[in-house]
């Protein structure tokens, strides 16, 4: 039970310091949008909605899936049951969301 406490710990951790970055680099995509303009772009048009669906999309798929793992990790705790996989599942799905909003963003931001 012990070891299962420190890796929760530990995953939660890291979950908190990779969120936190996730979402610099997400509040980067709203600046993307500021670029966009009439004239025609080479490539792939830029589409400010779809960047600000990435934006808010990895903010809030970040907040949530700490939030829902932190409170989970307190209730198994106190259940006294197992708890690393709430907080490796977050760190999971906020790397998946990080990859998937990136890639969102970058088909549709403006060639330099």
């Amino acid at each position: 039970m012990v070891v299962d406490l420190i890796v929760s710990a530990a995953a939660l951790v890291f979950a908190l310091v990779f969120g936190l970055a996730s979402i610099y680099y997400g509040s980067q995509f709203s600046g993307f949008a500021l670029e966009c303009g009439a004239g025609p772009y080479t490539g792939v048009q830029c589409n400010g909605t779809v960047l600000g669906i990435a934006t808010y999309g990895l903010l809030i798929v970040t907040v949530l899936a700490f939030c829902i793992a932190l409170g989970m990790t307190i209730v198994r705790i106190i259940q006294k049951r197992f708890t690393f996989f709430w907080p490796v599942g977050a760190l999971v799905l906020m790397i998946a969301a990080f990859y998937f909003f990136t890639w969102l963003a970058s088909q549709t931001a403006p060639t330099a």
